[in-house]
């Protein structure tokens, strides 16, 4: 009888512990979800509240610092000041002008949100006329981020899950490593005809895309020849030619990607951060030497994401990826690329960071 009791009170104990730890490591809880709309530049905007005036926003995980448009700036009639702060982007346009305003997402707010101010609106979709700058991973890395086509909706859960547990989606599910640099860029590893790079996952840009001197000495290109043909200008620097290529395949872990079409752009970030002259007055930049400057070997744009569901877990650094039931298409229709919206960190000391929380 004694060792009947011994076995039901240890099968009681058992059964706590696992009660307990099920507590312990609940599954991902949803904090908020809003509506996405693809825009005719292929990328995803979302809407939000800018000082309580409805706008949206690019999300670009590929950013660095949330933005504002100046024209959005003004039209709020939001305070801004110059910091010893400097963005660079891909293009190699720069901005050192901040602005700080509150910001519903869903039911997030942040009541003091800070925005680099971007001097133009040009780059945006057409067909999104309230479109007032971007959504960068300064705001969102705080929460998982889920992007899903199929049901075309940005949703933002708790970190609080146990690791590897983020979802339950059924069917065949890829689950990658992913590194988060100084800039809260997402990068992955990725094997382009054979050749091992790592590639930085960005919505905000339209098409992938490859550095074209990296083209020329890894993959012996030769740009502007039938196989690499021209194609455009670089938004915000008109005078930089971009070149199209369609490559065998590209893998990502166990997904391979065949005869992907990648643009060969100049990294004019690189040079403008290793460029000693080109900083602002009163300004500095500190290039890391553990990390590529610019935006490193390649980045998967659009073109590849919008046939994903896309979980992105900041705090685990794993990015989960299953087929999408809805595959957006689009056709860019400018000559003007859009390959992207990075901003990379050039001095040591960001603005502060406000965080979206619920109300």
């Amino acid at each position: 009888m004694s060792h009947h009791r011994t076995l039901t009170a240890l099968l009681l104990a058992a059964l706590a512990a696992g009660v307990a730890r099920a507590e312990d490591c609940p599954p991902a809880q949803l904090v908020t979800s809003v509506d996405m709309k693809i825009g005719d530049d292929g990328r995803i905007y979302v809407p939000v509240k800018i000082r309580d005036a409805s706008r949206s926003l690019l999300v670009d995980t590929g950013g660095f610092w949330s933005e504002l448009t100046k024209q959005t700036a003004e039209g709020l009639r939001l305070s801004t000041h110059h910091i010893r702060y400097e963005l660079v982007g891909v293009g190699g346009d720069t901005t050192n002008m901040t602005t700080s305003t509150s910001l519903l997402l869903g039911n997030l707010r942040a009541d003091a949100a800070d925005f680099m101010v971007i001097p133009d609106a040009n780059g945006f979709a057409t067909d999104v006329p309230d479109v007032a700058g971007l959504l960068a991973p300064n705001l969102l890395h705080d929460y998982d981020v889920d992007i899903d086509f199929s049901t075309m909706k940005l949703s933002l859960y708790s970190q609080n899950h146990c690791e590897g547990k983020a979802v339950n989606w059924p069917g065949g599910i890829a689950v990658l490593p992913m590194r988060l640099d100084s800039s809260d860029h997402i990068q992955i590893p990725v094997q382009l005809d054979g050749h091992n790079l790592t590639a930085i996952l960005d919505t905000g840009a339209t098409r992938s895309v490859l550095d074209v001197e990296l083209a020329k000495s890894t993959f012996g290109l030769t740009p502007g020849d039938a196989d690499t043909q021209e194609v455009g200008r670089l938004m915000r620097s008109p005078q930089s030619k971009t070149y199209s290529h369609r490559f065998k395949s590209l893998a990502l872990g166990g997904i391979a990607i065949a005869d992907p079409a990648v643009r060969l752009i100049p990294d004019l970030m690189r040079n403008k951060i290793k460029d000693p002259h080109a900083n602002l007055e009163g300004g500095t930049r500190i290039p890391r030497v553990t990390e590529k400057p610019g935006f490193g070997d390649m980045i998967l744009g659009m073109n590849v994401i919008q046939e994903w569901h896309i979980y992105i877990a900041y705090k685990e650094q794993k990015l989960y990826l299953t087929r999408s039931p809805v595959v957006v298409s689009f056709e860019s229709t400018t000559q003007i690329d859009q390959p992207a919206a990075i901003r990379g960190q050039a001095t040591p000391n960001p603005p502060p960071a406000a965080r979206l929380r619920p109300h």
